[in-house]
């Protein structure tokens, strides 16, 4: 078999390097952040999948004639081989639905996220129909066709229905109207044959015990308490049909949310909770000894700790405003479910990094 070229420019070659360095440096657990990866290459998304697994199908795909084509990692070499967690969101699409279902397909990764990734299983092409002209001067434009379609090395289209995590975590995005489905005439959800693969079944055994504790600590955790707020608040706004054009009402209105925020800032600020150390890792960092020492935080840097999620109904030019970072809460409760993981699966003392 013909080695991955260590010299090949793709995010597949720059992942690889940094998961070496990981490695290196003893990590016990990675979190491959996939949420709002809109996707990309399908090449690069068989590549990376295989960076876990030996080797083995990754992704069917059938052609409107139905003939379908089994596409396989076939390098048997693994770079990273422990506890793996894959956060995904309803805005994860394409390519990294293929990913994140190949991973879940052979258990290799727990996948963690919203109720289902976009499902968007299907590729098209743009045919320049100018081609199709006799005379030149005619500007006809192009057409859009849906030539081909996604499934899972389990049989299962990434159509419609996405990647259900094994996780799934309280979130506004589970009650918005995003995906494919949304879409104007959608192709179906299918199952085509399951290819053959052998799963390495990482993630089943350990699967209720992770369910539970993520859900006991999920039951008192305050800032998931916040967060079911904002469903509510989010689910009450899509029910109502009406707008207020009363600018004393909507002013009310954005002050109220500003003192929601506010007083939720202020509540993180009375907590006394242990603080992690966050080490930056870069292309250009990968070859100097040991992990960089991490910068003690600034006054600023303090204070963005403890801003809150944006909720859904924030001014969008508010929740732009770079001076107002927020909690990442699913990351949050990614690296306790990944430290519930190692220890579940007896991999050592907990060390959770994020691609």
């Amino acid at each position: 078999m013909e080695a991955r070229k260590a010299d090949r420019k793709s995010t597949t070659t720059d992942v690889a390097k940094l998961l070496k360095k990981l490695v290196k440096e003893n990590v016990n657990g990675i979190i491959l952040d996939l949420r709002r990866n809109g996707g990309g290459s399908l090449e690069e998304a068989i590549n990376l999948t295989g960076l876990f697994i030996k080797e083995g199908p990754v992704v069917q795909v059938k052609d409107s004639n139905g003939d379908i084509t089994v596409d396989r990692d076939t390098d048997s070499a693994v770079v990273y081989d422990g506890p793996l967690i894959v956060l995904t969101s309803r805005f994860s699409a394409s390519a990294s639905e293929i990913l994140a279902g190949a991973l879940q397909d052979y258990g290799r990764a727990l996948i963690v996220g919203d109720i289902a990734t976009y499902g968007k299983g299907t590729v098209q092409q743009i045919f320049d129909l100018n081609a199709l002209a006799r005379s030149g001067a005619t500007n006809l434009g192009a057409v859009k066709l849906t030539l081909r379609k996604f499934y899972r090395a389990s049989g299962s289209s990434t159509q419609l229905k996405g990647v259900v995590p094994d996780i799934i975590l309280p979130s506004v995005n589970n009650y918005a109207e995003v995906g494919e489905s949304r879409q104007e005439n959608p192709l179906a959800w299918d199952t085509i044959d399951t290819a053959k693969y052998e799963p390495v079944n990482r993630v089943q055994p350990f699967l209720n015990g992770l369910r539970q504790r993520s859900e006991k600590r999920l039951a008192t955790d305050k800032d998931y308490a916040y967060v079911r707020e904002d469903i509510e608040q989010f689910k009450k706004a899509q029910a109502d049909k009406s707008v207020s054009l009363n600018e004393a009402k909507r002013l009310q209105e954005k002050k109220e949310l500003e003192a929601k925020r506010s007083a939720r800032d202020k509540e993180r600020r009375t907590r006394h909770e242990a603080e992690a150390k966050n080490y930056e890792l870069t292309l250009k960092q990968i070859d100097l000894p040991g992990l960089q020492v991490p910068k003690p935080k600034t006054d600023l840097e303090a204070d963005k700790a403890v801003k809150a999620t944006p909720s859904p109904l924030d001014d969008p030019e508010d929740a732009a405003d770079e001076k107002s970072p927020v909690i990442d809460v699913p990351l949050k409760e990614a690296k306790r479910i990944l430290l519930d993981l190692i220890s579940l699966s007896g991999n050592g003392k907990a060390i959770a990094v994020r691609k």
